[in-house]
């Protein structure tokens, strides 16, 4: 059976949601929580989430002679990343799924970036910035969830969140976490992942001044990457006055009800 899904994951390699290498996904296809729909034209795979929907991913060799009633009864969230110069590949791709396969066009983000820059931090006060400690994680997760967006903003288990502890950093008020910045370090760059100040604790400049910590925080840093909701304009243009740049990525999340 393994020769059988690696020949399909080879034949439908130029139309995937999934970035994976072949050994990973074949390791993936054993595990208790996929299911898989192995079609004559497509090899389409789920993995259950923490939530209570299913992620999809797919390998397609010819959409056009896809069956559509895969995975019935299960909440499905597929995310499809385009490179801008392969839009008019994916653009049909992702029109398909909506109207033949029930999807919704959940929302879209866009990839931001800059090159890291020297920041003046002398007359910055740090003192109030700590790293989590162990009681935290669980915390942490409770604001994710209860800020954010299950189905596009991938909330971290509780055990992921202890692995990015070097780059993730708070601000308490009386014991309680009141903002967080919380990052990913991969080789040199250094990828935003959540950033939240409460309510009632804006205008303290709480989250310029966990962003100035965080991009201290490693000499080795050479890039920053941010992926954001186009939704939010917002959150775009204070990218952009800071620096950051569109790369030219796009995700699509894509959603079906059960």
């Amino acid at each position: 059976m393994k020769e059988k899904y690696l020949e399909q994951i080879q034949q439908g390699i130029k139309c995937t949601n999934s970035y994976r290498s072949s050994e990973d996904t074949l390791s993936i296809l054993e595990e208790s929580n996929t299911l898989i729909d192995k079609q004559s034209h497509a090899l389409l795979f789920v993995e259950k989430s923490q939530y209570d929907f299913w992620r999809l991913y797919f390998y397609i060799q010819d959409i056009s002679k896809i069956t559509w009633g895969f995975f019935q009864g299960k909440k499905l969230v597929a995310e499809i990343i385009v490179r801008e110069s392969q839009n008019e590949k994916w653009e049909p791709i992702v029109q398909t799924f909506q109207e033949k396969g029930g999807f919704k066009l959940y929302d879209t983000f866009i990839r931001l970036y800059k090159d890291k820059i020297d920041i003046d931090v002398q007359d910055v006060d740090f003192s109030m910035v700590e790293t989590p400690c162990a009681g935290d994680f669980l915390k942490i997760k409770e604001l994710l969830e209860a800020n954010f967006d299950v189905y596009c903003d991938r909330i971290p288990s509780v055990e992921e969140l202890e692995s990015l502890a070097k780059t993730t950093f708070v601000i308490k008020d009386n014991g309680q976490i009141v903002a967080f910045f919380i990052a990913e370090k991969k080789g040199v760059t250094l990828v935003y992942r959540y950033w939240l100040v409460l309510q009632n604790y804006r205008g303290r400049k709480y989250g310029d001044i966990l962003m100035k910590r965080i991009l201290t925080s490693d000499q080795e840093i050479e890039r920053i990457t941010s992926w954001i909701s186009q939704k939010l304009d917002y959150s775009i243009l204070a990218h952009k006055r800071l620096g950051f740049k569109e790369d030219g990525l796009k995700n699509y999340i894509l959603y079906k009800e059960s």
